[in-house]
């Protein structure tokens, strides 16, 4: 297991119980259950309670095993450290209030210890300042006056009553240092009425039509914002996950279109299961942590109230795990494969949303040599009664010649000018100036994050004009933010949607001869789905056939040639004109965004 998949658990399963956390592959949010007064209904919830849910065996010895190794795996690989020192971390808090029943068997119910039926949670996870990691607390974490449980991996957690009382943390550390603040219930709550006209703990309904959900009136909550979430099974682990956001209302209607597009892996062809189905209803609503004394700043985070129901299901969605337009096109220099891809409605916008547009990264990297194969062959001759035998050695490599920075932006310069048009063309929508994205406040403040990623060699790298390629590594707490940077960047720029494009050049030995293959990455980052999830209008990848180069003396015209820049660009326009198309005769973007 690698540390990459322990930080998807952490984030997945601390993180999704309360609201101030997103990943492409979050879980959702935990879902609840209604207050019972009579004695019919708590009858019947005792009978829900031992027969639903669960988990099964498998699903708990998974968690077991990865509650008790990840921060030992984390630590060898330097994502965990143990620290005193409270100005090297930055928290994130979640607050959740009546939790979902512990018969409903997710998988964050057995990763934390203690879980309350109906009751409520407070999460406090140290994430270290400015980097993608985690931090353990070299002293003490202090929960409603008691020591809150540590899981391993930064998290400290308590479970208390549903008794509307906002909970207290204190942390002292070895070094001295304290820190006091209180994590503040949201204060609507949400109480399920009806589902399609029932009432009860066990509702029949199919899935493949519109839900329609009736809420207890509650002043003061009729307008803030709502999720729905529904536990399913994948290869033996039962999850939340996110179907749709909503406007705050009394009435819901949940459309079958929402429940295609629940917040799966995207592209995932894992089986999913629907057995032993829960709904929950969450409204969710910023808020900021209060009575804040010593080293840690007040904290943003999300409130989230939660009310639950089984289903006993009569017809199951056929869900969308995205869509696809690939292909190959045809050039006098070759063929140039392309594989377009856009998520499902839950992560993905649809394309009419798109108004204006920035470009956040735009750069052009590659390799200059390359090892080839080796061959020996053997002689022999003979000296009287000695036989002499020579073996020679043949390798085979190949160099690309250097080549000058006004070369190399004179290509960004005309790389830039033909695949933003195609893009503004294709997709409908204007550009804002690249100094207009590169000076914004959120931009400087990624900046610092703007080196490759770790596990790419290039041996050439430029960005065009001020733009930088921001890594995929970014601290948890900038990450996970409901106000991201990329979130800020949208807000400042007054933009919808923010391109990224990256060409790269690699340099290979086809048939014996040098060649520079060409590829092109390209993607449209667009705001978060609610307050936790990050979308995607598309991304894409081109790859075009290696093409011969000269030994030197390299020129902008040359270059556009080996980059195939208008074999590129032709295909380029095709796959947005195919996944525009595919969208649109999917139907269902437009049915699930306008919910919001």
């Amino acid at each position: 297991m690698t540390k990459k998949f322990y930080l998807l658990l952490i984030c997945t399963l601390t993180l999704s119980v309360g609201a101030n956390a997103q990943f492409g592959k979050l879980k959702g949010m935990l879902g609840g259950k209604k207050d019972t007064t009579k004695t019919a209904e708590a009858d019947s919830n005792k009978k829900v309670e031992k027969e639903k849910g669960g988990g099964n065996f498998f699903s708990k010895a998974i968690i077991k095993v990865a509650k008790a190794s990840s921060g030992l795996v984390m630590s060898a690989t330097g994502m965990l450290v143990t620290t005193d020192d409270l100005n090297s971390v930055t928290p994130m808090v979640s607050s959740s209030v009546n939790l979902a029943p512990a018969s409903v068997g997710t998988a964050e119910m057995s990763f934390f210890n203690g879980w309350k039926s109906n009751g409520n949670l407070t999460t406090v996870f140290f994430t270290q300042k400015g980097k993608m990691g985690i931090a353990k607390v070299d002293g003490n974490v202090m929960i409603n006056g008691r020591p809150a449980d540590y899981v391993s991996t930064g998290i400290y957690l308590a479970f208390t009553e549903n008794n509307g009382k906002p909970a207290s943390v204190e942390i002292t550390t070895k070094s001295g240092q304290k820190a006091n603040f209180t994590v503040p219930l949201i204060p609507s709550t949400v109480k399920i009425k009806s589902i399609n006209g029932q009432t009860g703990d066990n509702v029949t309904a199919d899935l493949t039509k519109d839900m329609v959900i009736e809420f207890e009136k509650l002043p003061g909550s009729e307008n803030i914002p709502m999720r729905a979430n529904i536990v399913i099974t994948q290869i033996g682990i039962r999850a939340f996950y996110p179907v749709a956001n909503f406007k705050g209302a009394d009435k819901l209607v949940i459309p079958a279109a929402a429940f295609r597009n629940i917040n799966i892996t995207p592209g995932g062809k894992a089986l999913y299961s629907f057995k032993n189905c829960y709904l929950s209803i969450d409204r969710y609503q910023p808020l900021k942590t209060t009575n804040v004394s010593g080293v840690i700043p007040p904290l943003d985070f999300t409130g989230l109230a939660t009310d639950g129901r089984y289903l006993t299901l009569t017809g199951e969605p056929a869900l969308n795990l995205g869509l696809t337009a690939k292909g190959e096109e045809k050039f006098a220099a070759g063929e140039v494969e392309y594989n377009f891809f856009k998520p499902n409605a839950f992560l993905s916008r649809p394309f009419g949303q798109l108004k204006n547009m920035g470009i956040m990264s735009f750069s052009v990297r590659g390799t200059t040599y390359v090892q080839g194969k080796s061959s020996k062959s053997s002689s022999s001759y003979s000296v009287g009664s000695t036989t002499y035998t020579t073996t020679t050695t043949t390798s085979t490599w190949a160099t690309f010649p250097k080549v000058s920075d006004d070369v190399w932006a004179g290509l960004l310069d005309n790389l830039y000018s033909d695949f933003t048009t195609a893009a503004t063309q294709e997709l409908q929508a204007s550009l804002v100036p690249v100094t207009a994205v590169t000076g914004a406040e959120a931009y400087r403040d990624m900046e610092p994050y703007s080196k490759d990623d770790e596990t790419t060699n290039v041996s050439f790298f430029h960005n065009y004009k001020d733009t930088k390629m921001l890594s995929a590594y970014l601290p948890l707490a900038e990450g996970f933010s409901a106000n991201s940077g990329t979130m800020r960047l949208l807000k400042q720029t007054g933009t919808q949607g923010m391109m990224k494009f990256t060409f790269d050049l690699q340099i290979a030995i086809e048939k014996g001869n040098p060649v520079m293959i060409p590829k092109l990455a390209f993607e449209i980052l667009g705001a978060k789905n609610g307050d936790l999830f990050d979308t995607k209008f598309c991304s894409a990848t081109l790859v075009g056939k290696g093409v011969r180069f000269p030994s030197g003396n390299i020129t902008v015209a040359d270059m556009q040639k080996i980059i195939r820049q208008s074999d590129l660009l032709a295909t380029f326009r095709k796959g947005l004109q195919e996944i525009k198309a595919k969208e649109t005769a999917n139907g269902d973007y437009n049915v699930v965004w306008a919910l919001q």
